[in-house]
């Protein structure tokens, strides 16, 4: 598309902004060193690599490019299904396809349509008033190099579809032809109508679709139906398009359900916009399949045309909303939104909406002046034609009609307009009346507050009445309460008996801890006659000596059975005294060996009893956190005894203290005997070097059988005191268990 701008018709600009915007006007994704930004050579879009991969040739104004341009995405989906409405409908210049449907909603078809063309064409050339035709002809050719030049992108693509069975030399000529044909003869019978650019712009399209004697009828169509009489070129009384106005935003707001807040920008794109794209039928301002599916509805709705085109005008405007709001009063980026993005499928959804609108009830003024100088009956075309005469005393007394018609629509206009008065003054007088009834009211209003207020204060000394009545049976049910604890002494009394069992448990509990002294002396005397008691041997080397005695011992009994034999009574004597000797160290052996069992069963049991001292510790806390809560919950009565167990649990806690201390001093005590019994077994092993034959072996060996059962005694003795320690406390737990939920 050039760089300057039409001379005639109207048309969007698209500017050129290449290097201007940051990112893909199809994608957003922002332009980097790694996105590169391009052109599409149709839309003039700024897009990226991925949304414009595609290639072909593009229209210039000077026609067809040579080489192939880049094209983005949207338009080369726009193109492929623009090549495909024209195959499938068959598309040619000056051909009917898609013109009889539309001849049908105005009640004729191409054979009536062709006679009225030719008898319009008879009739032209008797016309007198050439001037808008002498207008439209010295200006014909300069306003078709002007649509071939800045028509869209999309339409340019459309109409040089359309003219492809035509030579490429012979298109200007043979589209001047037609449109002369059609146009100018729709001038020469309607010089009223006046000329515009925006007629050849219309019979340029329609012929696209429709032979010259179908085009001329739908030419005499949208300027009877759909195009109102104050926009005709040749009206000099300036029209503000108060009614289509209305009725476009009466659709959005009722059919579209468009927000109220968003309407002020939609009303100043409408007084800027709406007179452009109803006297073009929006051709040129939209993409080809938008214009199309517009002006096919319209003509399809026949007399209702221009109602259904400010329907579609509604639509158009709700489908760019968001950009409307987002360019606000910048109505130029809104437009050029409209010709890039709007699709007749996002169209078609929204117009369904519209189709009950009651277009009648959002008018202004409700009496609109048609120029009668072209009336079209809708039922049927021809008879408008035969009434065209050569005879002019008949066009004159028709003419003579038509103004008497006139000056009574413009008597009754004046008088709806006198009552349209009348009925606004009696709305203001009703106003008044209205006014006066709510000062009325108001004043009633006032009366009955002060009565109300009456009453409350009224209610109000019933209530302290109450009150006082209640405050009165409060204190009788005070001295009734007083009556009932007299008489539920008994209940108390039972209180008292769960009292005293529950000082019975805390009696057990102190049993349970005379207990735990006594173990603990025991233990201490036991841990005191260990001091005197020898370590015991490495376990291997009993082993060892376990073996070599056993082994003497047989040598031994083989030699007394030998000296039987012999009858060496000498010998005999030698040997049990050995044996005697043998049999008093191993008693000695037997008392070191107990005592070093001891001091480790000891050390074992002390092990235990810290564990014990730890529990204890744990359940002395846990017990103190139950005696706490016994305090709270429990009354009067239990008062005392909960004082009790809080000493007994002091005493408890003063006991385990002076317990920790028994017990590290035992172990003091054990690490000192371990002390001197080491230094005891290096002076013996010094004299067992020396003396130490087989009569050790043997009291070794007696000594490892009595360590063994010592042990198994000691376990078991241990094992007994420490069930029943745990047997104890299982007990205490139970009973203060039982203690507290009776308290409960």
């Amino acid at each position: 598309m050039s760089k300057s701008q039409p001379i005639f018709i109207y048309g969007i600009t698209i500017k050129d902004d290449r290097g201007k915007l940051k990112n893909c006007q199809l994608c957003g994704v922002k332009f980097t060193m790694s996105v590169k930004e391009h052109q599409c050579k149709r839309c003039k879009r700024a897009v990226c690599d991925k949304c414009a991969p595609n290639k072909a040739q593009v229209q210039k104004a000077d026609g067809l490019s040579k080489k192939a341009h880049r094209l983005c995405n949207f338009c080369k989906d726009e193109s492929d299904s623009l090549k495909k409405f024209l195959e499938q409908y068959k598309i040619s210049f000056n051909k009917d396809s898609f013109s009889q449907q539309w001849l049908q909603s105005f009640g004729t078809d191409t054979t009536k349509a062709k006679n009225d063309f030719f008898n319009a064409l008879d009739d032209a050339k008797l016309s007198k008033d050439t001037n808008a035709y002498d207008i439209f002809k010295a200006k014909l050719e300069v306003v078709i190099n002007d649509i071939d030049g800045f028509v869209n992108y999309s339409i340019k693509d459309f109409m040089m579809a359309a003219l492809k069975n035509v030579e490429s030399q012979r298109q200007k000529e043979v589209v001047k032809t037609s449109i002369l044909r059609v146009a100018g003869t729709f001038l020469l019978l309607y010089p009223q109508i006046g000329y515009s650019h925006e007629i050849v712009l219309i019979t340029y399209f329609l012929l696209c679709f429709a032979s010259e004697a179908s085009a001329y009828i739908l030419l005499t169509a949208i300027y009877a139906h759909i195009i109102p009489s104050q926009l005709y070129p040749k009206t000099t009384t300036k029209y503000d398009l108060l009614n289509e106005n209305a009725i476009v935003v009466g659709v959005l707001k009722d059919a579209l359900q468009v927000d109220t807040n968003d309407m002020s920008v939609i009303k100043s794109f409408l007084s800027q916009k709406l007179r452009c794209y109803l006297v073009t039928l929006s051709i040129n301002l939209f993409l080809f399949e938008t214009t199309f599916f517009i002006i096919s509805s319209v003509l399809m709705s026949g007399s209702n045309g221009q109602m259904d085109l400010l329907a579609q005008m509604a639509v158009l405007c709700q489908l760019s909303n968001q950009e409307m709001q987002k360019n606000k009063f910048n109505h130029e980026e809104t437009e050029l939104f409209m010709l890039r993005s709007l699709r007749t499928n996002q169209l078609s959804v929204l117009y369904k909406q519209t189709q009950n609108c009651d277009f009648e009830s959002y008018k202004k003024v409700y009496i609109t002046t048609r120029s009668d100088s072209i009336k079209v009956d809708n039922l049927n075309l021809s008879a408008r034609q035969s009434m065209i005469k050569p005879d002019m005393q008949k066009v004159n007394e028709i003419n003579q009609k038509l103004q008497d018609q006139i000056d009574r629509r413009d008597q009754e206009l004046k008088k709806l307009n006198d009552e349209i008065i009348q009925l606004r003054d009696k709305i203001k007088q009703l106003q008044k009346e209205n006014q006066i009834l709510i000062n009325q009211q108001q004043n009633n209003d006032s009366e009955m507050y002060k009565n109300k207020l009456n009453d409350l204060r009224i209610d109000n000394q019933q209530l302290k009445s109450q009150i006082e009545q209640l405050k009165n049976e409060i204190s009788k049910s005070k001295l009734q309460k007083e009556d009932d604890s007299k008489r539920y002494n008994p209940i108390i009394q039972k209180t008292e008996t769960i009292d005293s069992d529950y000082e019975n448990d805390l009696e057990e509990i102190s049993q349970f801890k005379i207990k735990y002294e006594q173990q603990i002396k025991n233990l201490k005397k036991q841990a005191e006659e260990k001091k005197q008691q020898q370590n015991q041997p490495n376990q291997i080397q009993i082993d060892e000596l376990k073996e070599n005695y056993e082994n003497k011992i047989k040598l031994l009994q083989k030699q007394v059975i030998q000296l039987q034999q012999q009858n060496n009574t000498e010998d005999i004597r030698d040997l049990k005294i050995q044996n005697q000797q043998l049999q008093m160290k191993l008693e000695k052996m037997k008392d070191e060996k107990n005592k070093n069992e001891l001091i480790q069963q000891k050390n074992d049991e002390i092990d235990l009893l810290t564990e014990l001292n730890e529990e204890l510790t744990k359940e002395n806390q846990r017990l103190s956190k139950q005696f706490r809560d016994l305090k709270s919950q429990s009354g009067a009565s239990s008062a005392q005894q909960i004082k009790v167990l809080e000493e007994q649990n002091k005493l408890m806690e003063s006991k385990l203290e002076q317990y920790n201390l028994l017990i590290q001093e035992l172990m003091n005590n054990i690490n000192k005997v371990k002390i001197e019994k080491q230094k005891q077994m290096e002076f013996s092993d010094l004299k067992l070097k020396q003396k130490e034959d087989l009569e050790d072996v043997k009291m070794v060996a007696e000594i490892r059988t009595v360590q063994t059962q010592l042990l198994k005694g000691m376990l078991k003795e241990n094992q007994a005191q420490l069930t029943d320690i745990i047997n104890a406390i299982t007990q205490m737990r139970q009973i203060l268990e039982k203690s507290k939920s009776l308290k409960l």
